[in-house]
């Protein structure tokens, strides 16, 4: 994993992506960095299989139960 990024740093992207956010809210993001880090770490992983997300065997219930 790379190295965890500076509040500053965040900010810095947050303004680059054309996001007016207030300060509180670039702060609660940023409390929320390092699990997104992790999730988008196991996003596009050439290591997982298709079978690895649950999205792809999901079969809904039709109107009748089945």
């Amino acid at each position: 994993m790379s190295q965890p990024l500076s509040r500053d740093e965040f900010a810095t992207l947050v303004k680059r992506a054309g996001l007016d956010l207030t300060q509180a809210n670039i702060d609660d993001l940023y409390s929320a960095w390092p699990h997104i880090e992790r999730f988008t770490a196991l996003l596009r992983n050439p290591a997982r299989g298709r079978e690895a997300e649950p999205a792809h065997l999901f079969r809904p219930l039709n109107a009748e139960g089945v």
